[in-house]
């Protein structure tokens, strides 16, 4: 007994015999008890007087036979007219017919109608599958074909014993070219012998694609080829998980006689795509099957050779095979997703099941035909704070966490995150408490909340741009308190963006995006980085700062096309997005004299267009604010200067740059440091910590002695010549100076 499958309208497992048969007595083939071996065995019960004819009475004992010739078997081939069957009659009269077949095996009338095959394509579907059941019909192949090494069906096998003239003969060959249904459907495939420098068609071997043999025996399971790639489950019923875009969808499956689904769920990682076609398979009353299209090989999983279409042909007919909903989730996360797409869109005008595509970017792929793919947005769907605020709260009483009802709504309004993102960082920020806890459960803090939030998204981005871990905070940062309100506004305008926008209905203002930019200029090391690891600290995002060299390219369009992706993933993540020196990419536009200055001003228009399109925070720092082309300035919600330091600043600087652990001797005087060098924090910075290792190899405090031999180096550095500190030169306090 061979096992049962879900095919549609399957009746059972079929019974196959498991007797041997000498090839001496091919005339003497017991039917088997099933119908449709019954009628192989009648195929070759009637070609078996035609063979002891042609091939003589001692043939099936001879061993060795289709090894040698001898004399005799020379004689009576060449006497043989060409091209004549060993088939006395026409097939069409073998009896049972395949009406009976098919009546009493469905699968046998499943594939006729799936690859629309005739009564002699189906004797040829037949004749291979003999031996994948009994061995015998291996022996009487081989007799058949008069070499006991050819026990494998040839098309010329076929060809004998389907046709029963000449002419018929060389008309049968049409059912092997490469546009018929039995190719082109991949239904079989023909092998040529490896020792054959060029076999003729005839001398091809005929091998079923493995899963229409399961189909036709009824095996269980999912073919063996998409073990590693696709999983048939029972689909669940609509529950929390489902996005309520989805649940119009729901009505149209249940719906009885209604044309077949084919949808494409657009949405980011977590936006629920598999409990969308989960649910929309359980209305539909069907399992699904779920492919990894990140695990097909580029080149095909139908077999050896087997090519892009063959897989396509093979998913499809698996899903209808199981009766399943095909899904094939992240369609666009393969660099041959368009060729994937299109091959499938082929597929389906002959596919009357449900299938269902995801991913994140639009629908079609660039290249491939819309057919009657519909597009489900998904992130459209989520309800914004309001319904994060809730899955937070559902997620963390999961757990038997309960932070407070401020953290909650600061966490949903502040992490654009989608539900199934949100319970992946609620588990994280679980598991890391219960790590705190040495593996006692413990409730997670606010710091844990919010860095399993940022870990959800950004890694798109990471390989983008640079990602900065914000170690500064207002307390580290010395600005004029103008900068310092400017900054914290910019904060501000994010924390309650949500409250503006959604709440109070400012979103109608903002119809083309509701990001946050900003520009910062100053001269350098006046703190404009760390201003922006002061707003994302604050904020509690990441840190990205893109890297213009890789970036900017002397080939047209090729600029845009990195900043695109760039902003494109950015555009998933709650990321604050740092632009440093930002004046050699938005440059002002210049007048048109030739080809370069016209590009260099559409590389500027698109910048303008994208900026305005994002919906992050954007930071863009420069130290030449006049160079920055005065559109963007438009665009910019901050314009934050940052000047050099006063003296009162500065001193809070040397002050801040020399930690407390730090031992300083006592004729360090911070007054007179920070009346004698008018520089920067970023160049004070670099002169302690000079200092601080010129100690160190010296085996003592921090010296004003070393503080000054580092301030020479570092307006060495400028090209500077470094002002007269009176303790070191033993001249009057120079009179302070300001700007």
């Amino acid at each position: 007994m061979v096992g049962t499958a879900a095919v549609p309208g399957s009746a059972g497992p079929h019974s196959v015999g498991a007797s041997d048969c000498d090839a001496a007595v091919v005339c003497g083939v017991q039917p088997t008890g099933s119908i449709v071996f019954r009628r192989l065995d009648a195929l070759l019960t009637r070609v078996a007087d035609a063979a002891v004819s042609r091939y003589g009475a001692d043939a099936a004992a001879d061993p060795f036979r289709g090894l040698y010739a001898d004399p005799a078997q020379v004689v009576r081939r060449l006497a043989r007219p060409a091209g004549e069957p060993l088939a006395p009659g026409p097939a069409e009269n073998v009896s049972p017919g395949w009406d009976q077949v098919m009546a009493a095996e469905p699968g046998w009338a499943w594939l006729r109608e799936r690859a629309g095959l005739s009564d002699v394509e189906l004797d040829v579907v037949l004749i291979a599958l003999g031996p994948e059941v009994d061995p015998r019909y291996e022996r009487i192949y081989g007799y058949l074909q008069d070499d006991v090494t050819r026990r494998w069906p040839t098309v010329g096998l076929a060809l004998d014993l389907l046709s029963d003239t000449a002419e018929r003969r060389l008309a049968n060959r049409s059912l092997f070219g490469p546009e018929a249904p039995l190719a082109a459907r991949h239904v079989l495939r023909l092998v040529a012998d490896p020792a054959a420098v060029a076999p003729p068609l005839p001398a091809h071997g005929i091998v079923l694609d493995p899963q229409v043999v399961a189909i036709l025996l009824a095996l269980p399971g999912l073919d063996p080829r998409l073990a590693a790639c696709a999983r048939l489950a029972a689909s669940s019923t609509a529950g929390p998980g489902v996005p309520r875009a989805v649940r119009p969808v729901l009505n149209l499956a249940r719906a009885p006689g209604r044309p077949a689904l084919r949808l494409y769920l657009r949405g980011r990682r977590g936006a629920g795509k598999l409990p969308a076609a989960g649910a929309i398979a359980a209305a539909a009353a069907r399992p699904l099957l779920t492919v990894d299209v990140g695990r097909l090989p580029v080149d095909g999983l139908a077999a050896a050779g087997g090519t892009l279409d063959e897989t396509v042909d093979l998913l499809v007919r698996e899903a209808d095979r199981q009766g399943a909903v095909l899904y094939l989730p992240a369609i666009d996360d393969r660099a041959d997703g368009g060729a994937l797409a299109s091959a499938l869109v082929d597929r389906l005008a002959r596919h009357d099941g449900d299938v269902i595509l995801a991913g994140a970017a639009p629908w079609p792929p660039p290249g491939v035909p819309v057919a009657d793919v519909v597009t489900v947005p998904l992130d459209a769907g989520q309800g914004g704070h309001v319904a994060r605020r809730a899955d937070w709260g559902r997620q963390l009483a999961a757990y038997g966490a309960r932070p407070s009802a401020r953290e909650i709504d600061t966490l949903a309004r502040r992490f654009r995150l989608t539900p199934g993102q949100i319970s992946d960082a609620v588990r994280g920020a679980v598991t890391a408490a219960s790590l705190r806890g040495a593996g006692t459960p413990a409730a997670p803090t606010a710091a844990e909340l919010f860095a399993a939030a940022r870990g959800q998204t950004g890694h798109h981005l990471a390989t983008l741009a640079r990602r900065i871990e914000p170690a500064f905070g207002w307390a580290d940062i010395v600005l004029p308190p103008d900068t310092a309100a400017q900054l914290r506004e910019l904060c501000d305008r994010l924390a309650h963006r949500s409250t503006v926008l959604s709440d109070w209905g400012f979103d109608r203002l903002t119809p083309h995006g509701a990001g946050i930019t900003a520009l910062f200029a100053g001269p350098p090391g006046t703190g404009k980085t760390m201003a922006a690891e002061v707003v994302a600290r604050e904020l509690g995002l990441e840190l990205y700062r893109v890297d213009l060299a890789t970036v900017v390219s002397k080939y047209i369009g090729e600029t845009e096309k990195n900043l695109e992706q760039i902003f494109t993933a950015a555009a998933d993540t709650d990321a604050v997005l740092l632009f440093d020196e930002a004046d050699a990419l938005f440059g002002r536009r210049s007048e048109v004299r030739d080809a370069h200055d016209r590009y260099a001003n559409l590389e500027v228009a698109y910048l303008l267009q994208r900026l305005e399109r994002h919906d992050g925070v954007v930071i863009l720092a420069t130290n030449l604010r006049g160079h920055v082309d005065e559109a963007f300035t438009r665009r910019m919600q901050f314009v934050v200067d940052f000047p050099l330091p006063d003296v009162a600043e500065r001193r809070a600087i040397w002050r801040a740059c020399l930690p407390p652990r730090a031992p300083l001797a006592d004729d360090v005087d911070l007054d007179l440091l920070a009346a004698g060098y008018r520089l920067a924090g970023g160049h004070i910075r670099n002169i302690t910590l000079a200092a601080a290792f010129r100690a160190a190899a010296a085996s003592q405090p921090i010296r004003l002695a070393d503080l000054v031999e580092g301030a020479r180096r570092e307006h060495q550095k400028l090209g500077r010549v470094p002002p007269a500190i009176p303790a070191a030169a033993g001249l009057p306090a120079p009179a302070a100076q300001e700007r």
